[in-house]
């Protein structure tokens, strides 16, 4: 007798817009082990047009969500599920449209899947009481997916279950390592939408300071605007006097992406709230040396010498890890042999999917461990 296939509803952002969230969403949607070894049904929580209007409310968003309740409540009344998957956002509109989701589920006395890719939820249920209060209430009798151990803390005050650790992944597309660590001058690359919580003002700073040591570099910006524009950022270009040293490119994606990352001879993301950051398994896996800030789960992407964590984030810090592998090509080098290995064991989509799998079954052993390669 074949086995009975386990029967999934996931409820989760699905692009547009693209941002890390969605995209991990995608992939999932998308995988054939996933699809092809579970009966799955999807509903698509995403409310924003474009990076943009994530942080917008109004009256359209309203009659959306209205609308995704009732496709829920209408898929939860006929069905019953294994497993009830949902990203949640920690605050705002966002969290709101996600706990009706979740309590829907509840209300129909399904078994609840919350997959966490943003940090913050602490800060928010510690407001106030009722805040607390209703973070824990939203969060009970639920089980939780983290994307390391290290975003824990964010859920200790208002969760006490189980918790899974799932790493991001995402496609292989370059399978050797080519990076020339003899760059002369070095090209420093940002690739992310321009949004001051990523850093892209920081690194600014950052140039302009080494600049002023005499250090050599071309930085090349790769990405959509979101709160700074490219106006903006000739006005700060010019200001610092870096139009010789910073190249504005724009947007890139698929094969013109990957050509960026060819070109990088390091990698910046001195961000304030990314949590693992998609875009540093991309460079990984063209060999290029990272620097990244110490939020959430990033120092077990880039730690053990994988690449540089700044000590803080500040423009100070951030130039000094610049300017250690601006002066020094043996630890580009290494960081980025290093760094390419890792990736290809621990974050790619294959893994990434191996892994999920193994939750969405109910694998008793998985919970509360790293959810190694060789165990998936």
């Amino acid at each position: 007798m074949a086995e009975r296939k386990q029967k999934i509803l996931f409820i989760m952002q699905l692009p547009p817009p693209v941002h890390g969230v969605s995209v991990m969403n995608k992939l999932i949607h998308d995988s054939k082990l996933i699809n092809e070894q579970l009966r799955c049904d999807y509903i698509n929580l995403a409310t924003a047009r474009d990076i943009h209007d994530l942080q917008k409310n109004g009256l359209r968003k309203y009659f959306l969500t209205l609308g995704i309740a009732f496709r829920a409540f209408f898929k939860l009344l006929g069905n019953r599920y294994d497993h009830v998957y949902i990203t949640i956002f920690p605050w705002g509109f966002g969290f709101i449209k996600d706990s009706i989701m979740v309590l829907l589920a509840r209300l129909f006395r399904q078994n609840v899947l919350l997959h966490l890719h943003t940090y913050g939820f602490k800060r928010e249920s510690e407001k106030s009481s009722l805040r607390k209060w209703f973070y824990r209430f939203v969060f009970k009798n639920t089980r939780v997916i983290c994307l390391s151990d290290l975003l824990l803390e964010d859920v200790e005050t208002i969760y006490k279950g189980p918790v899974y650790i799932l790493p991001n992944g995402i496609p292989q597309v370059n399978f050797e390592n080519t990076y020339k660590a003899d760059q002369s001058p070095v090209s420093i690359l940002y690739l992310s939408n321009l949004i001051k919580g990523k850093g892209i003002l920081l690194i600014m700073d950052a140039l302009h300071m080494l600049k002023k040591k005499g250090h050599r570099f071309l930085f090349r910006v790769v990405g959509s605007e979101g709160d700074v524009t490219y106006a903006m950022l000739r006005n700060v270009i010019q200001e610092k006097g870096l139009q010789e040293d910073v190249k504005l490119v724009g947007p890139k994606f698929g094969e013109e992406k990957f050509e960026e990352f060819k070109k990088a001879g390091m990698f910046l993301l001195p961000s304030n709230y990314d949590t693992f950051g998609l875009v540093l398994l991309e460079a990984m896996q063209y060999g290029v040396p990272c620097i990244a800030s110490k939020m959430g789960g990033i120092p077990d992407v880039l730690g053990d010498g994988r690449g540089l964590i700044m000590r803080d984030i500040t423009a100070e810090s951030l130039a000094e890890c610049i300017e250690q592998l601006l002066t020094d090509p043996s630890q580009r080098l290494l960081k980025s042999k290093l760094g390419f290995e890792y990736f290809k064991g621990n974050f790619t989509v294959e893994v990434f999917e191996k892994r999920l799998y193994n939750i969405l079954r109910g694998s008793p052993d998985k919970i509360n461990q790293r959810l190694n390669p060789t165990q998936a």
